[in-house]
């Protein structure tokens, strides 16, 4: 081989080279985008499932409502028949 030949060879792989690493920089470009979109999502996934824990609390409440009513009620409603009974009793008493 004559030197011209190997010239031009080494000028060829330099420039095989330098597009080589024009491409690898290009990726790693997209994949440090890749990561901070992932940062992101993570960030945000943790805000929603502490939004979420936040939610079942307050429905969890709301659920427990008529179910307090209902013992309420049933409260008032046995008060109110004991009372009468003691009331009857007591009057058949005196």
């Amino acid at each position: 081989m004559d030197e011209i030949t190997i010239r031009e060879r080494i000028a060829t792989l330099e420039a095989i080279v330098e597009e080589e690493g024009k491409a690898t920089r290009r990726r790693l470009n997209n994949l440090e985008g890749l990561v901070e979109s992932v940062h992101i999502i993570a960030t945000e996934t943790k805000a929603l499932r502490e939004n979420m824990n936040s939610l079942t609390g307050r429905v969890e409440e709301i659920e427990k409502k008529p179910e307090r009513r209902l013992d309420s009620i049933v409260n008032i409603v046995l008060t109110a028949v004991v009372g009468g009974v003691i009331g009857y009793v007591l009057k058949m008493l005196f």
